[in-house]
């Protein structure tokens, strides 16, 4: 059994709360939509984002785990992580500018530049200001990409100085960001001082402390059900969501609300992490296919709505319903899929055999585990493919005229 399997169906959640959110926030810019809908759909698409989070610094650690010290490590860790992330944020970054020229829209050179090298650019502060790339959803693959330089860095120290420095780095960058942005502020950060010290990047040292503590107990007993990690999963989301209807409804929230939703997500991880899945059954093997492609679904499912859109106009107005919603996640993840399998996977690929030709020996042990093919158990070697971004959601304005973040959705103009 592969105990990821579960963390992959999580992700493949994650993404879909992001690409529900974007729909809902999408149809709410041409359709009338009630406020606290809009409000909610802007924490499902956060929550989507912090679990992403949390997952990318928990694979890291869990995969990791023996690389510490080990020589040629940390350059390994950054070349997988530059074909990971780049060649397909990229072409989705292309497909972004190819799109507003074509409609006729302006493009900030500098803007772009900054965009394709994950460097955030600082706007004037303001009740709807957001540091925000090219292509609107880059902006948690900044926060990625800062964690991987520093989680390569400690990878040059042993083990338990490497995950101290870094969990002491993280904390650290926050107490000294709070000299330029108070804790209790919860607004988008508007310099580049405020955006790397802002809280959220605790979250990749909760994920990172969580991988740490599953491979030294790896040993230890997990409970097999798929029917009690799916019911408790929908149970801690079902509750997160009704917690800010009730009690939060605004932006931006309070700290402290922010943070009893970072436990909630840290949970739902925890429960992925601990409860073993028969991966041997159809919806099983689908969420996971689904959780593989979860960077492309996160990188492309608002062109997808965007499409979408186009044919609800065609057939139905623009009348708002739910079936937008559901038509909107069935569109992008169609879409996603043969893109990750026909282009993401291919351009892997081919990079980590170019990239083969300089580095002959392989520094990283992997982990064998058990991965049903087919239907049929086989040893196979892997190594974790993912990233945790997410994903974004991409943040953006939402136009119902209620005063809702802008750094909440990304809404193509």
């Amino acid at each position: 059994m592969n105990r990821l399997a579960a963390i992959q169906i999580l992700r493949a959640v994650a993404a879909l709360l992001v690409v529900v959110s974007h729909a809902i926030l999408r149809q709410a810019e041409w359709a009338p939509t009630d406020p606290l809908t809009s409000q909610i759909a802007i924490h499902i698409g956060l929550l989507g984002v912090w679990i992403f989070f949390i997952i990318s610094g928990f694979i890291m650690s869990y995969t990791y785990y023996d690389n510490f010290a080990v020589p040629g490590a940390a350059g390994q860790f950054i070349a997988s992580r530059i074909i990971r992330i780049v060649p397909i944020y990229w072409l989705a970054t292309a497909l972004e500018v190819v799109l507003r020229l074509h409609h006729g829209a302006g493009l900030d050179v500098h803007k772009l530049i900054c965009s394709l090298f994950f460097i955030p650019v600082a706007v004037e502060p303001g009740p709807m200001a957001a540091m925000r790339p090219t292509l609107g959803v880059g902006w948690t693959l900044n926060y990625e990409m800062m964690f991987y330089a520093a989680f390569a860095s400690v990878l040059l120290l042993s083990r338990r100085k490497g995950l101290t420095v870094l969990i002491a780095l993280m904390a650290g960058v926050v107490l000294t960001g709070t000299v330029f942005k108070p804790i209790a502020d919860t607004r988008a950060p508007t310099s580049l001082i405020t955006f790397y010290s802002d809280p959220i990047i605790l979250l990749f040292g909760v994920g990172v402390l969580l991988g740490a503590a599953a491979r030294w107990l790896k040993s230890a007993h997990a409970v097999r059900s798929n029917a009690f990690l799916l019911i408790a999963l929908a149970m801690f989301l079902v509750v997160d969501v009704m917690l800010f209807a009730a009690f939060v409804g605004t932006h931006p929230v309070d700290v402290e609300w922010i943070a009893t939703f970072w436990v909630i997500s840290a949970i739902c991880v925890v429960l992925c992490v601990t409860v073993r899945i028969d991966e041997t059954r159809w919806l099983t093997q689908r969420l996971v296919q689904l959780g593989d492609a979860s960077y492309s679904l996160y990188l492309f499912h608002f062109f997808a709505i965007i499409a979408a859109e186009k044919l609800w106009w065609w057939f139905f107005g623009k009348s708002e319903s739910w079936m937008f919603v559901l038509l909107s996640a069935v569109v992008a993840i169609l879409a996603t899929i043969a893109i990750h399998n026909f282009v993401e996977q291919p351009i892997g690929r081919q990079l980590r055999r170019f990239s083969a030709l300089f580095n002959k020996c392989r520094f990283v042990r992997t982990e064998t585990v058990r991965i049903p093919m087919s239907g049929m158990p086989g040893d196979v070697t892997v190594t974790w493919n993912g990233v945790a971004s997410p994903l974004e959601p991409s943040r953006s304005e939402v136009s119902s005229g209620a005063p809702f973040r802008a750094d909440m959705v990304h809404r193509r103009r």
